[in-house]
């Protein structure tokens, strides 16, 4: 069971980044298209509106490919159901960033106006990527970005004359005062590159930071209302039982005295001694089900010692249990005051789950000690342990990794309020293959017997 809810918990995660993926492709491919017809509208205004004559046939083949690339990409991502892993994205945008570079390499270079395309890029990066990855294509884009200003001349290259007006890429083939407009260009592309992907990654954490809190109340609120439902239901069915179970136990004890003030059935007796004990039973059934639905009943404080508490606790575990236990205590006489039965329960609940968690033949230690502010209880066993994941929400209430009926997920988050209550903690600590350790505190201020 424990790895079924492993399972279910990893499940959870891979498809929230699934979908956070998927989504993020859906968004990249939109780009896509609107970024093809941006670069054809730079290879006509480049042939038709300047005197730059760039190679036809290598910026076709650039568009065709992206054409290509991105129906590919869109079919692909209705094949697979929608499911497109992080590092695909990362790749398509990469391959985005590159073609862009060769294209404004052939159409002007860092004097085509249309070098801000590189900024669709950043902020795609920075909004639907992780921060490394953001800041790994904010990197690139400034480099493609620098690179246009030291590639060579591409009519130099074709033996074709640079045109005068629009100089291409290169410092040979500038003005002093052209090359200082264009660095500067740069120099403000990359601190805006910064800007943007620092504060938008920001902005997003807060929102994931936001989203988070939003969806841990909401949680927290539903398991309210479920504790609230369990809560009166016990109580009514406690108050609907009291009743009956009274009159069973006067109708019992007035049985038992009219059966012991003269000769009678010795059996008579016995029954009427087990109805007595069984209504008490019954009792401690519906307190049981009371504080386990999150009823904090009004029970008086009672004083007693550690010793007494042990002994009780050790008492209702059946003897094959028994023998797995092992208490470990010096100070057994020490004198406290707490509510005897809420107390007593927290410590047999957090002694079962060690049981629960070591099998049929694993021991479980329980310590006792005390310092000068609080009184600890640990109990540590030595099962399979718990990973970090289902460590973290182990006190969440209805939160359970044993199977269907054999629990409500309920005992260790009382067992937390009720320490809190009592000016102490609940503190779990666990290695897989190692085992569980739950410690719990009181405070003796609240505790300590006057």
């Amino acid at each position: 069971m424990q790895s079924r809810n492993r399972l279910n918990i990893l499940i959870d995660t891979i498809s929230q980044d699934q979908a956070q993926a998927s989504i993020a492709f859906s968004r990249l491919l939109l780009l896509r298209w609107g970024a093809l017809a941006c670069q054809s509208f730079i290879v006509l205004m480049a042939v038709f509106l300047t005197q730059i004559k760039p190679p036809l046939p290598v910026l076709a083949l650039i568009l065709i490919f992206s054409g290509g690339t991105n129906l590919y990409f869109h079919l692909l991502f209705q094949k697979k159901n929608r499911f497109v892993p992080g590092r695909f994205f990362a790749l398509v945008m990469t391959l985005d960033v590159l073609l862009l570079t060769v294209l404004l390499y052939y159409t002007g270079g860092p004097m085509n106006p249309f070098t801000f395309l590189f900024l669709i890029h950043v902020c795609l990066g920075a909004v639907l990527m992780r921060p490394f990855w953001a800041w790994s294509m904010a990197a690139l884009t400034t480099l493609s970005y620098g690179v246009l200003f030291f590639l060579p001349d591409p009519s130099a290259l074709a033996g074709r004359e640079t045109p005068e007006i629009l100089c291409q890429a290169g410092p040979a083939g500038m003005t002093n005062s052209m090359t200082l407009h264009l660095q500067g260009m740069w120099f403000a592309f990359a601190v805006t590159v910064f800007f943007v992907v620092f504060f938008l990654n920001k902005i997003q954490k807060d929102l994931e930071e936001h989203q988070k809190t939003v969806s841990e109340l909401e949680m927290e609120r539903t398991r309210s209302e479920k504790l609230a439902s369990l809560a009166t239901l016990s109580a009514g069915a406690a108050h609907e039982f009291s009743t009956p179970l009274a009159t069973i136990a006067i109708a019992a004890g007035e049985m038992l005295t009219t059966l012991t003030e003269q000769p009678s059935d010795q059996e008579l007796i016995a029954d009427t001694i087990l109805i007595r004990d069984q209504v008490q039973r019954c009792r401690e059934i519906l307190y049981q089900m009371s504080a386990d639905a999150g009823e904090h009943l009004a029970e008086a404080l009672r004083v007693f010692t550690v010793g007494e508490l042990w002994t009780e606790v050790y008492s209702r575990f059946p003897e094959k249990d028994r023998q797995r236990i092992h208490f470990h205590s010096t100070i057994n006489d020490f004198r406290i005051r707490m509510p005897f039965r809420t107390v007593k329960r927290i410590i047999r609940g957090l002694i079962k789950n060690g049981l629960d968690a070591s099998g049929d033949t694993g021991k479980v230690e329980v310590f006792c000690r005390k310092d000068d502010e609080y009184l600890y209880i640990e109990v540590q066993d030595r099962g399979c342990g718990m990973n970090k994941k289902i460590l973290e929400r182990a006190v969440e209430p209805f939160f359970t990794t044993k199977d269907p009926g054999k629990g409500l997920g309920l005992g260790l988050f009382l067992a937390e309020t009720a320490a809190e209550r009592l000016g102490g903690s609940l503190k779990l600590s666990s290695r897989q293959g190692k085992g569980t350790r739950a410690v719990i505190s009181f405070a003796l201020a609240r505790i300590r017997c006057p």
